[in-house]
């Protein structure tokens, strides 16, 4: 019987996407083995379907971050007599649950003190953050395995089902199999990272009207209200405000069936990127050396000529006019030029 391994995924959606090259081919690493992903219960859907992942354990949403999270954890696990665990997330926690568990080879980078609680501590790269964040992931497996492999950027596998579902909902929104329509992510989590409604509202008008498509608004529930300001705003019925209203497969699927992908470094840029469509995105606060979407079909708008440009801070520290300039830096005209660019329209 083949050896039995776990993953301990990121808490996050886009680091999970990033994760997916480690994931996807660690039974090539370990053939035979029966691989078994430990994830938060909301990202869970990301790993259904993975020809590479035999079964998926969750994490209640309660019980992700705290002291309480690592007896959960230890819960979860133990009844399984795994023999191998990588831990993805750095902290103290997800290395303290393992320990407890009782799995022996217990592999993770060591960072937050946790270096006694691995049996198989890996010094990150340096200097820190020097590397893109999907390539320390699939080091990880790579140097704890001790096997020459080949990385393949983040995949996320669909099926036809997923296309229907995804499909099934647009409709509802009017918008059919065979419409061209873009998928725009319209407000980042932090601060620091919104390009502001006034903008997605204006380029949503150009997307209609220069490239002739409808618009596919995405974002969370409480991202609600935005889009439907954007709708009033653009003052054209071929705008879609789908925030808060897909599953994360449902998602993937309706990037998978659009035209382009406009937003910023985050969750839905990179599930953009994991199937394979052409996508635009608007980089400020974040690091695009180390989080940035993985696309051979990505264009990347950062005005690296600031000197504060990458802060990684959620809010602006900047005052008066140099406040979010890497933001507002960014015109309208300078994303629809990318669009044009990249989809090869003259």
């Amino acid at each position: 019987m083949g050896q039995k391994i776990l993953i301990r995924t990121p808490n996050h959606l886009g680091d999970c996407v990033m994760a997916l090259p480690m994931i996807n081919e660690a039974r090539e690493a370990y053939p035979g083995a029966s691989i078994t992903i430990l994830t938060p219960e909301h990202l869970q859907e990301l790993f259904h379907r993975n020809p590479g992942v035999d079964k998926i354990l969750t994490i209640p949403s309660s019980h992700v971050h705290g002291v309480m999270a690592i007896f959960k954890i230890k819960e979860i696990i133990a009844p399984h007599n795994f023999e191998i665990g990588f831990i993805l997330p750095p902290s103290f926690g997800a290395a303290s649950g393992f320990k407890l568990a009782g799995i022996k080879e217990r592999i993770g980078y060591i960072a937050d003190g946790r270096r006694l609680l691995l049996s198989k501590p890996l010094p990150l790269p340096t200097p820190l953050n020097s590397e893109h964040r999907s390539t320390i992931y699939f080091d990880l497996l790579r140097r704890g395995s001790g096997k020459e492999l080949e990385y393949v950027k983040p995949k996320l596998f669909l099926d036809e089902e997923d296309g229907r579902q995804g499909m099934e909902l647009l409709s509802g929104y009017g918008i059919k199999e065979d419409d061209n329509y873009a998928v725009v992510a319209f407000r980042a989590v932090g601060e620091s990272r919104r390009w502001g409604i006034d903008n997605y509202t204006e380029l949503s008008r150009r997307l209609i009207d220069q490239f002739e498509m409808k618009v596919v608004l995405v974002g969370s529930s409480a991202d609600r209200e935005n889009g439907e300001e954007i709708i009033v705003g653009a003052g054209n019925g071929r705008i879609a405000n789908l925030a808060g209203k897909t599953s994360l497969r449902e998602l993937a699927a309706i990037c998978a069936n659009a035209e382009v992908f406009v937003g910023n470094d985050s969750g839905p840029a990179h599930l953009a990127a994991s199937v394979g469509i052409p996508i635009v995105v608007l980089s400020g606060a974040d690091d695009p050396k180390e989080t940035s979407p993985i696309s051979s079909q990505k264009r990347l708008i950062y005005r690296d000529t600031l000197e504060c440009i990458s802060c990684v801070k959620n809010k602006c520290p900047m005052k008066g006019d140099d406040a979010m300039r890497c933001m507002k830096e960014i015109a309208v005209d300078d994303v629809v030029l990318q669009i044009h660019e990249l989809l090869g329209i003259a």
